[in-house]
């Protein structure tokens, strides 16, 4: 169970690769780690590959999640991918976390199943 927050100097993004079970309190410093090291690095990029790791979250948690990351105090050009196994037992939690940053026009963040669309998408500009 755990978490690695390393900077991919050659995509210019922050890459956070998790494995095991993360409930809340694991989940909040997990953020924490990760936009310390966007801010270190400067830079609003993040790759979050969540294929190995299982959340331990109830819904209320996962509903309040997108305003939590848009207040973070990032810019227009921040992009979040986040990679999930197409057959993680949460893949419904993944999928309605995702759908709720659509909901609330938070379109900086997206979810995928495949890692390597994923890395194209955050390291390209906007759109």
């Amino acid at each position: 169970m755990g978490w690695n927050v390393e900077y991919l100097a050659d995509h210019r993004i922050v890459r956070v690769t998790s494995e095991g079970k993360l409930g809340r309190e694991q989940f909040r410093q997990l953020t924490r780690d990760t936009i310390a090291a966007g801010r270190i690095h400067a830079t609003a990029r993040f790759l979050v590959d969540h294929r190995k790791m299982v959340p331990d979250l109830g819904a209320a948690d996962i509903f309040d999640m997108p305003q939590r990351m848009q207040d973070l105090g990032f810019g227009a050009d921040l992009r979040i991918a986040l990679v999930a196994s197409p057959d993680s037992p949460k893949r419904g939690d993944f999928e309605f976390y995702a759908v709720q940053c659509g909901n609330l026009g938070l379109h900086f963040l997206r979810l995928f199943f495949d890692y390597d669309a994923a890395l194209g998408w955050v390291s390209r500009g906007p759109g």
